[in-house]
């Protein structure tokens, strides 16, 4: 571990720099402290404020896609209400 110097977000070692490049950012961190000797808040706020500008630009997917099950729901919403009606007209008389 190197003693600590003055480390600001534009000068991170290049492991670093290609860490947060693939979205890695815990590894960045890590990677940060090893290099530098800093405290893991330090870390955190210097390679934060790299990758605003270097890390991945695309979101992250979403896993599910909440419109696609809206119908879903309306239709078995539909059908209990049914039953339930069913079941009160004809069956609970």
């Amino acid at each position: 571990m190197k003693p600590k110097e003055m480390v600001t977000a534009n000068d991170l070692p290049a492991e670093v720099m290609r860490a947060i490049e693939q979205g890695r950012k815990i590894e960045a961190i890590k990677l940060l402290r090893d290099a530098t000797g800093l405290g893991l808040a330090h870390a955190k706020v210097l390679v934060d404020r790299a990758a605003w500008e270097h890390g991945p630009k695309s979101p992250m997917p979403r896993i599910v896609d909440e419109q696609a099950h809206v119908g879903k729901l309306l239709s078995m919403l539909l059908i209990v209400l049914l039953a339930y009606l069913f079941y009160r007209y004809y069956l609970a008389a």
